[in-house]
Formats: structure tokens, C-alpha cells, sequence
């Protein structure tokens, strides 16, 4: 993450300043390039975070050292302690071998064998698969378990199995590793092999046009994509009509439908583009489908769902996508006799290729670059070489709302990502066209297995940020830093380079997500000198300290006034302490200013404060906005205090041409994104924003306040601080001018999207453009607050147990 400040170039005239809430004597709300769109998704439960020191799923992000082979791994299977891998290889290689060695290779041609446990090679297991036509790309692709583990099911492109004819389809015993008797045929390419519940339907799909066994009854007959055999190799009745390939083909366990993927727009006649669910005997549609489940317009089409996996009555499917900025995240659809309905759906940018359910966690193998438009989603950032972006190969989700969740090995695939994912119920197993996995070499297959491992947190670079801010107390402040794979971890501050903490706290955080974590060390010394470090530990491993903060004397003193008294003394246009019982939002200033309550908002709850309340907001239509409307001002501050756990965004506070609704302009505003980095924005022909290296959704109170004045020339006149620290500066000639309203809660975010790539989803950064969290304290003013200002009403907040 970064701050970025977008800036504009062009110098408006700017009038004379004026209280920033005080109402205007005429003046009529002006359009803006901000047209008024609903917000896009209302807010659910976020999943819960697990306890410090667990991972998702039990998974280790750290792979065993295991063979591996010398080209891509298109398809994985599990079964009887072996992992199947199929692809377009044809050697093996030893563990730890680097890239292009030919060192201890031994020859697998397309189809090789490993023990789970240890990823070694199974010798015994040595198939001769071969293309003698002229067919391009061969290899396997497509691979299946019999559901009594007896039978290997392999499709793909060759023609030849240890020297027999097998027409893009065969089968080996798991047993013997000896090729079977069943040979049916496909005349075309083979992606997909799905066997039934029984084990005596085998569903096929690909790129052929003509499906069966020559000589016996049913015969080769006509299939385009999709067909079916049995277990003997018969031809069955099952025939879906697609226009276009199948990739991927999945059975609900309970045997009542069907799932297909690919690349088709018409699934038996009707538009249903992508994937669907069809009859599980003759392939006809008798299950309904929400056909914009897998949105399709002229620029993204098709789809291409590539992956299809079903865990607890729930499909879950990823799209590759077709286009800059088309679908290709994943979704999940509830599977019912009466009708699939979408769940959730993942908007991350990155062509989805592999998806596996373990412990009750999604896991992606993508070349995520982009999931600003998810759920807790990271933005898009350039890489260190600014030739491309920063890419998460390697991700999970929760099953309950596809957020992110908190493992992030790393692979190296050099197109779309992993390509094939497999499980035994607690390990990963992974195929590809990567090369090295979290950066040491193992190419094409990997395994991932069950915690414990040997992973670090990363080690704290940033030194903490120490005040005194009031007699006898030290505030330390100082950034989160994050695992690969466990996503709450616990931190010990020390105090003088002392090996023994003086405090633990625990956090959560993903590597593009850190919060900023607060301690108050209390009964010193006035007038001693400290200095502190952190580390961070997931129970047990612990990382290395952190670089000593710079020394703090302590403070004899405390705030001579509370933090009401302090607000009051600076002189506020209008203070919301927010703390009321009724409709009426009451100005606890001299200036009577005050806002009205909408729907959505609950009054009464805990507050920043000892002993202090506040006004929760329920991220849908909450909202608390001023009586009375005023000119959008050309200096001002906005202060409140937040406390939220929200994971998609929305607006705190800001200034809009409506009282109600989703104004029409709209700008002077604080509002969160997904990932909970707080942004800044004034409007001056263009967004003008600061946005915050870290996020603040980690359900503590923070303190934020944003300044601007027209008239310094001089310098940066916007600024942004939280929790007492300037975090971002910024500057522009002036702001947007109109007639408006001070609002609390939420209003129109479209076009202040920060991500540089648009999304055809219609999805919204952030995803909601109303808060779901908690305010108090409000206040505006009608002039940039200085920094000593601002960390002096910090300090009062903290005297009272803020």
C-alpha cells in the first residue's frame, strides 16, 4: 500500500472564507461529474477472525520440498494416499533441483504419480502416454478418481496408452497402475471428468464433437463438448447442448444435478453463458439458474468458468474472464431441488483457474492483482520494477461471503496462475506452469500441508511512534505486520531494550492490510526518558524486534480540559457528540447547528469515552445530516472518532448537495475502503485524496481528522491524520463549490473510485457507500486544524480512556 494523491492542475477563483456550517444566505445546489448511483452491495457479517495463532483450514503456507516436473500440470487427483498429476510434461525431477536441471530426471510422459505424504515420485506408476498424430498440445489434462478409489480416469490429447490405442480417454487401475480395459473414445480434446455419485455414470466434457466405444451398442455418436459413458465404456443418454467447450464439470454428491463450465453463452437453447446446471441423465435443464450469475455483456464474452467444486450444498466456481476488467473472480450458487441461487460473489481481478474446499476455507489459485471491488480486497499496485503489478497467486476465502482470508504462499506461474488444485481433506496439492514456490525452486507441482510449519511472521520494520500525552504516560504507537498463513498474531512491546514485555496485544492483519495498534504505558517516572520496540509472534514462532523508537520524556502534566472542552476551545462551526435520544442530532456548540437522524442509525451505544455513547449506523441507510444547508467552505476540518469492523467501506462523513438520498454533488469527505484504509477527497475537477498506508477496521476506536485551506499557497493545504498522527498531505488550488449538507453515516460515493482498472460488475470501491460502524463526536470547523492542535485533542480523548 501507499498514499496516493491524485492532484489537479487547474486554479479556480476561490471566494471569501466563511464558517464552514454556518447557512448560506441564498445559493442553489450545483451538478457535479458525480452522477447518484445506489450503493452496490449491502453490508453482511463479516467472518469471524480465528484466535491468535491459527491458520485457515490448518494450512501451512510453506510447501514440501517434493519431485517435480519439467513442464505444467493441467489436472491433480487424490486417491489412496496418491496424487495423480497430468499435464504436458515429460520427465520428473528430484526435489530441490533447480529449473532446466536434468540431474536425477527420470522420464513421465504427461501422467506421473506421488506419494501425498512426503511428494515423492511412486516408481511403480510409470504409464507411456503419446500423440503420434498431428494433433497440437498434448498431454493430459483432465483426471478423476472412481468414488471406490479403484479407478483412475484420464482424458486429455494422445492416442496411444503403453503402446495401445486410447482415443483422448483411458483408465488405469489404482491398484496395479495397469491400463484398464475401458477405451471409449473422444474425438476432440478431453478437459473434464466428473464420475457420478455411483461410480457408474462417467460425465466428460472437452472440445470434441463425437463420444462413445466402438462395438458396442450405443457405439461413437455425435457429443459436442459434453457426453457421458458408464463405467463399462457404453455411451449414455446424458447430452447437454452447448455451443463451446466445456473446462470443467461437477456432481452434486446427492446425485440430483450437474454442473458445467466453460466457455459456451447458450446452455440447452437458452442464453446462460459460462455455467449451469443440468439433468443428471439426459443433460436437458430441469434446475433453475440465475442467469446472471456469470455477468456477459459484448466486451466480456464468454465467461470462462474454469473450475467447479461443491462443499456442503454449495457450488463454488471461478471464471478466467475475457477482457480487461471482466469477470474472473469467483462465485458461489446454493444448490436447491428448486433453484441454484447466487450467494456471494468475488469481484478480484486476476483470471480464476483452481479452486478446493479444506477445514471449511476456499482456496484460489488466481493471478489476483486486483480485489479492491472484494470484500476486504487489496487495490492494485504496481510492482517494484513498475512493469506490472503486484500479483497473489495464492489466496483463500471464507465460504460464508468469499472475503479474503489470510493465507498467502506465493508461486511464480508465468501466465494465468495455478492451474489445478486437489485435496486428501487436509492438504493442498498443487499443479501449474510456476517454476518456484515462495521463491525456491519446485516447478509444476507442489504440496501444501497441514500446520504446524516452519512460518514467521515478518519482521517489524517501522520503529513505534511514542508520546507522552498525559502525567506518568507513554502512547505507543506502531503498524501490525502479517504471516503467510496465520492472520491474528500477538505483540510484545518492551520498554528500554528489556527482554520481558510490558504488554501484549493481539491484532489482525493481511500483508496489504496492517493495523495500527495503540498501547498506553501508564505509572512512570515524570520527567524519565524510555524508548520501545515490538515483535510479533503467532504462538510460536516469534520475529525479530523491531527498531527502537526514538526517546520519549515523560510528561509531568496532563490536559489542563476534557475533550469536549478542548473540541469547544478551537472553536468549532459545530460539534455532534452524537450522543442524543431522539431524532435530533444536538450541536454542542454555541452556533445551534444541528442534524437529524435517519433510519438505520441506533443511539445509545458505548462510546470512544469512558462513560461516553455514541450512534451506530447500519451501513445500509444510517445517516445523520444538519438541518440546515450551507456553502461548501474553502478551509475547514472534520474530526469524529470510529469504531468498526466492517469489510466493505463507506462513507463517514462528508458534505453533499442532498440532506437525504445519494446527492448529486458531493465531496469534502472521509469514507473508508474495503481493505479499511481511510481516503480524504475534495473535488476540483477531479478527485483530490489521501490515502492512508494502513487500515482501521480492526473494532478499536480511532480518531480521525481531515483539514484543507484554499487560501496556503505556500504548501500542502489538505491534510489527513489518524489517532493524533499526520498520516498524508496533499494539494490542490481549491475545492468544488455548492450548496450542501453536513452528513454522518454515508452519501453518494460513485467516481471516487481510487483503482486504476474498471470493473464490468457494476461493483463499487467501496463496496458500500454507507458506514457500518460506529461514530461519536463530530465536529467541523471552519479553518485547518494544526497538528499540535490535533494531537492535543488526542491526548484529552485519552485522559478519559479513549
Amino acid at each position: 500500500m501507499k498514499i496516493r494523491v491524485l492532484g489537479a492542475a487547474l486554479v479556480v477563483a476561490a471566494g471569501a472564507a466563511v464558517m464552514a456550517a454556518l447557512p448560506a444566505a441564498a445559493a442553489s445546489a450545483a451538478s457535479s461529474a458525480h452522477l447518484a448511483k445506489p450503493a452496490a452491495v449491502a453490508p453482511a457479517a463479516v467472518p469471524k477472525a480465528l484466535p491468535a495463532g491459527q491458520s485457515d483450514g490448518n494450512l501451512s503456507s510453506s510447501a514440501l520440498q517434493t519431485w517435480q516436473t519439467d513442464n505444467t500440470v493441467w489436472a491433480l487427483a487424490y486417491g489412496n494416499g496418491v496424487v495423480y498429476a497430468g499435464g504436458q510434461f515429460l520427465n520428473a525431477r528430484p526435489p530441490g533441483a533447480a529449473n532446466g536441471s536434468a540431474t536425477g530426471e527420470v522420464s513421465r510422459t504427461y501422467l506421473a504419480a506421488f506419494n501425498s505424504a512426503t511428494g515423492a515420485l511412486i516408481t511403480s506408476f510409470d504409464p507411456v502416454i503419446a500423440e503420434t498424430g498431428s494433433a497440437s498440445g498434448p498431454g493430459v489434462y483432465a483426471l478423476a478418481v472412481s468414488p471406490d478409489g479403484s479407478t483412475l480416469y484420464v482424458g486429455g490429447l494422445f492416442n496411444k496408452v503403453n503402446g495401445a490405442y486410447r482415443d483422448n480417454l483411458a483408465a488405469f487401475s489404482t491398484a496395479t497402475g495397469a491400463l484398464t480395459s475401458w477405451q471409449p473414445s473422444a474425438y476432440g480434446k478431453v478437459n473434464a471428468i466428473a464420475p457420478s455419485p455411483s461410480g457408474q455414470q462417467i460425465y466428460i466434457g472437452g472440445g470434441f464433437n463425437e463420444l462413445g466405444t466402438s462395438g458396442s451398442a450405443a457405439g461413437i455418436q455425435t457429443r459436442n463438448y459434453a457426453g457421458a459413458v458408464d463405467a463399462s465404456g457404453n455411451l449414455q443418454p446424458w447430452a447437454p447442448v452447448v455451443d463451446s467447450a466445456l473446462t470443467t464439470i461437477a456432481v452434486d454428491p446427492d446425485g440430483s444435478q450437474v454442473l458445467v463450465g466453460g466457455y459456451f453463452g447458450h446452455l440447452n437453447g437458452v442464453f446462460q453463458p459460462g455455467a449451469g446446471a443440468v439433468d443428471p441423465v439426459t443433460g436437458t435443464t430441469d434446475t433453475g439458474w440465475a442467469a446472471n450469475i456469470v455477468p456477459d455483456n459484448s466486451s466480456c464474452s464468454p465467461p470462462a468458468v474454469k473450475t467447479i467444486v461443491i462443499s456442503g450444498g454449495v457450488a463454488y466456481l471461478g471464471s478466467e474472464g475475457t477482457g480487461g476488467g471482466c469477470f474472473d473472480g469467483d462465485f458461489a450458487v446454493n444448490l436447491s431441488p428448486g433453484g441454484d441461487t447466487l450467494a456471494w460473489q468475488n469481484d478480484c481481478l486476476g483470471a480464476t483457474q483452481s479452486l478446493v474446499v479444506i477445514h471449511g476455507y476456499l482456496f484460489k489459485g488466481s493471478h489476483a492483482h486486483d480485489c479492491a471491488y472484494a470484500p476486504g480486497g487489496f487495490p492494485q499496485v504496481n510492482n517494484a520494477s513498475g512493469t506490472g503489478w503486484v500479483t497473489h497467486h495464492l489466496l483463500d476465502q471464507s465460504l460464508a461471503d468469499g472475503s479474503l482470508g489470510h493465507w498467502t504462499p506465493n508461486d511464480d506461474d508465468t501466465l494465468l496462475g495455478p492451474r489445478a488444485m486437489a485435496t486428501d481433506g487436509s492438504q493442498l496439492f498443487l499443479g501449474g506452469d510456476f517454476l518456484n514456490v515462495n521463491g525456491k525452486p519446485q516447478q509444476g507441482f507442489a504440496i501444501f500441508p497441514a500446520r504446524p510449519d516452519s512460518v514467521y511472521p515478518s519482521n517489524p520494520a517501522t520503529a513505534p511512534a511514542v508520546t507522552s500525552t498525559s502525567a506518568g504516560t507513554d502512547t505507543v504507537q506502531f503498524p501490525a505486520v502479517s504471516s503467510a498463513d496465520v492472520g491474528t498474531l500477538t505483540y510484545s512491546i518492551y520498554r528500554d531494550g528489556g527482554k520481558t514485555p510490558v504488554a501484549t496485544l493481539t491484532a489482525t492483519s493481511w500483508p496489504w492490510a496492517l493495523p495500527v495498534l495503540t498501547y498506553q504505558d501508564k505509572g512512570l517516572t515524570p520527567g524519565s526518558v524510555h524508548t520501545y520496540s515490538y515483535a510479533a509472534t503467532d504462538g510460536t514462532h516469534l520475529s525479530g524486534q523491531s527498531p527502537a523508537s526514538a526517546p520519549v520524556t515523560v510528561a509531568s502534566a496532563s490536559p489542563a480540559l476534557s475533550y469536549s472542552q478542548t473540541v469547544l476551545s478551537n472553536s468549532p462551526s459545530f460539534f455532534w457528540p452524537l450522543n442524543d435520544t431522539g431524532s435530533t442530532a444536538s450541536d454542542a456548540s454555541p452556533h445551534n447547528f444541528d442534524g437529524t437522524y435517519t433510519g438505520g442509525a441506533t443511539e445509545g451505544v458505548a462510546g470512544p469515552l469512558t462513560g461516553s455513547t455514541a450512534t451506530s449506523f447500519d451501513g445500509k441507510s444510517g445517516n445523520v445530516h444538519s438541518q440546515t444547508s450551507v456553502n461548501a467552505p474553502q478551509a475547514f476540518s472534520i474530526e469524529a472518532w470510529f469504531n468498526t469492523t466492517t469489510n466493505t467501506g463507506g462513507k463517514l462523513i462528508g458534505f453533499g448537495a442532498s440532506a437525504t438520498g445519494l446527492s448529486g454533488a458531493y465531496d469534502r469527505h472521509i469514507y473508508m475502503m474495503n481493505d479499511g484504509q481511510l481516503v480524504f477527497g475534495v473535488w476540483n475537477n477531479a478527485d483530490v485524496t489521501i490515502e492512508t498506508p494502513n487500515t482501521y477496521n480492526d473494532g478499536q476506536w480511532h480518531y480521525v481528522v481531515a483539514t484543507y485551506n484554499a487560501a496556503n499557497t505556500t504548501g500542502p493545504n489538505l491534510a489527513l491524520y489518524v489517532d493524533g498522527h499526520l498520516v498524508g498531505t496533499g494539494t490542490t488550488a481549491s475545492a468544488y463549490s455548492y450548496t450542501g449538507y453536513w452528513r454522518v453515516g454515508g452519501d453518494n460515493l460513485n467516481d471516487w473510485n481510487l483503482d486504476p482498472e474498471g470493473n464490468s460488475q457494476g461493483t463499487t470501491e467501496p463496496n458500500s457507500y454507507y458506514f457500518n460502524g460506529t461514530i461519536a463526536d463530530v465536529a467541523v470547523y471552519p479553518a485547518a486544524l494544526t497538528a499540535a492542535q490535533v494531537q492535543a485533542h488526542f491526548a484529552a480523548a485519552l485522559v478519559q480512556g479513549g
